[in-house]
């Protein structure tokens, strides 16, 4: 939205405002001004963008214990569409992939649906909510190590990334480093007072920051028996600058899931007999502010009156993120 479209429709709600509170007797004639002020907003903006050479894009994911996971695409134009049909062209095959644990490095391994067969796929269709008659018409790569990652917190890591597409270049790189594994010292279900449902409520967690500032943490949970997987509210990431040294609790509330129907009334809550798992994860603070920057965007999607944001990279060569987890996890049953 250009600065001219966004200064009218303040203009407009301005004018609405004023006619409401200050002249408010006349309702036709506040009316009257404010239909001339939208019309003053009917003018066409031509905006021209200029032509920007796709960039590459790196979502790197290792946790400690587990294997690491990468996803490798390229930008588009702003206005350009995203759609299934494209979707497919946006992911990249054939690069190389390497990560480095200490002094190790260790090569990734591509892995496209092309390679599956049809059972996998059907999982494979299922986790990233993509329909099955398009993933199997498709081929989608990801660069994953079939050994866990398992060292100790303060390791150094790297993970880089280097493919050519017709005459473009790309090596994308990022480094951090295994972050200690945070306290979580309990959780625990909770029917608020004023609730007026008496099976609906919220799960607190209470868990310990070590001395010294510059830690930060990213927050998920997963209901045993209804969701596939940990689920990332957005909020999910923060720091401790003002819990540094601190032991203490706080509540949360559980987000919708994309894509899932939510039972009326429900939304929002955990529900008696649910058991929920708690998973407290440090992450570095590069990352938070890497995280926290793209929760902030995705919230802010479609409201023309939120700040605008520029998302964080933490990748040099391109965008995107490698996160570098180390998490504890607690269990709850969610009883009266």
């Amino acid at each position: 939205m250009s600065k001219k479209v966004f200064s009218c429709m303040k203009a407009s709600f301005a004018a609405m405002w004023h006619w409401k509170h200050v002249n408010n007797a006349n309702g036709m004639g506040a009316m009257c001004v404010l239909s001339l002020v939208m019309l003053g907003c009917t003018t066409p903006v031509d905006v021209d963008l200029p032509d920007v050479p796709p960039q590459g894009v790196m979502e790197a994911t290792v946790r400690n214990g587990e294997f690491p996971l990468v996803l490798l695409t390229t930008t588009q134009g702003y206005f350009d569409p995203v759609d299934l049909g494209t979707l497919p062209s946006l992911f990249v095959g054939g690069a190389e992939v390497v990560m480095t644990v200490g002094d190790e490095e260790v090569p990734l391994t591509e892995l496209c649906t092309s390679d599956l067969d049809a059972a996998t796929q059907a999982l494979a269709a299922d986790i990233l909510d993509i329909p099955l008659e398009t993933l199997a018409s498709t081929d989608i790569c990801v660069y994953l190590d079939f050994d866990s990652v398992v060292c100790d917190p303060g390791t150094p890591m790297t993970m880089r990334a280097t493919w050519m597409d017709g005459e473009d270049n790309y090596d994308l790189s990022a480094s951090t480093a295994m972050p200690a594994k945070p306290q979580l010292d309990s959780i625990w279900f909770e029917i608020p007072e004023t609730s007026t449902n008496d099976s609906l409520g919220a799960i607190w967690t209470e868990f310990t920051d070590p001395e010294g500032f510059g830690d930060a943490y990213r927050w998920s949970s997963m209901r045993l028996g209804k969701d596939a997987d940990f689920f990332y509210p957005l909020g999910s990431v923060f720091d401790d600058a003002f819990v540094d040294g601190r032991s203490f609790p706080f509540l949360s509330f559980r987000s919708p899931q994309p894509g899932v129907e939510e039972v009326p009334g429900e939304e929002g809550f955990w529900k008696t007999g649910d058991t929920v798992v708690v998973r407290l994860e440090g992450i570095g603070h590069d990352v938070f502010e890497v995280l926290r920057d793209f929760e902030t965007s995705v919230a802010n999607q479609g409201n023309p009156f939120a700040l605008p944001t520029t998302p964080s990279t933490n990748v040099e060569g391109g965008l995107g993120w490698f996160v570098v987890y180390s998490g504890t996890t607690a269990t709850t049953v969610c009883a009266p």
